[in-house]
């Protein structure tokens, strides 16, 4: 249908061609029919949407943008221009700063670090359970009882801790990190579930003494001992 209205608009306007050239113009009668014969097809567009008037207040914010922020840059191209002649031995001098930084073990660990929280290795789950020597066991509860009877419950409950991370960095060298926290390695998924309870309170009366200043009580140290013996499971060691 809609290439017979094309076809009957184009018989139409070379019919009307035709006659203009051999008979003269057309009456108004007929041009007013042709017109809108052509318009009925749809074939040609007649009728426009008006284009929106700009808003000028809005133009002329934009450019006095663009105009400061060209400004601002002729600003620090004038500041730094007397400094053209030097600006390759600069830029050398911050690029191997840079790379001095960047390979500093601070920095290197900063990052590490930075990349292993974004990618936890949540899918990861230990693979085998995990006790401590029954000798590490008696050595360690030896040295915290004499601190405690000494009244030392802080370095009882730390002692504490660290010989725990010495002990699982040794049944999992894969797993603890230097730039670990011990709430990193109480969470990290590796951990033995059987572990994690004791771990976590170790490390609770831990940050209360070390991070939070308020000193451990013979309460905390034994909640600590109590976690810990329950864990191990030895019998005969208390």
């Amino acid at each position: 249908m809609q290439n017979g209205a094309t076809n009957s608009a184009s018989h139409a306007a070379a019919d009307a061609a035709v006659r203009v050239n051999s008979t003269g113009p057309v009456d108004a009668a007929e041009a007013r029919r042709l017109i809108a014969q052509v318009n009925g097809s749809h074939d040609l567009q007649t009728t426009f949407t008006a284009m929106p008037k700009p808003d000028l207040k809005a133009v002329e914010f934009w450019n006095r943008v663009f105009r400061n922020i060209g400004e601002f840059f002729e600003k620090v191209g004038s500041v730094f221009k007397p400094l053209a002649p030097f600006m390759p031995y600069i830029l050398g001098a911050l690029a191997i700063a840079l790379i001095a930084l960047l390979l500093s073990p601070f920095v290197r660990m900063m990052i590490t670090s930075r990349f292993q929280r974004l990618f936890q290795r949540d899918h990861l789950r230990a693979d085998a359970p995990w006790r401590p020597t029954r000798e590490a066991v008696v050595a360690l509860l030896g040295d915290i009882d004499k601190l405690a009877a000494d009244g030392s419950y802080d370095e009882a409950v730390h002692l504490l801790l660290v010989r725990s991370v010495a002990d699982i960095n040794a049944f999992r060298p894969d797993m603890v990190r230097k730039h670990f926290s011990a709430r990193d390695i109480r969470s990290h998924p590796l951990l033995p579930e059987a572990a994690r309870p004791a771990f976590t309170e170790i490390v609770r009366c831990v940050e209360k003494s070390y991070f939070a200043g308020i000193p451990a009580t013979r309460a905390d140290f034994e909640a600590c001992r109590a976690a810990y013996t329950a864990f191990i499971a030895a019998e005969g060691i208390a």
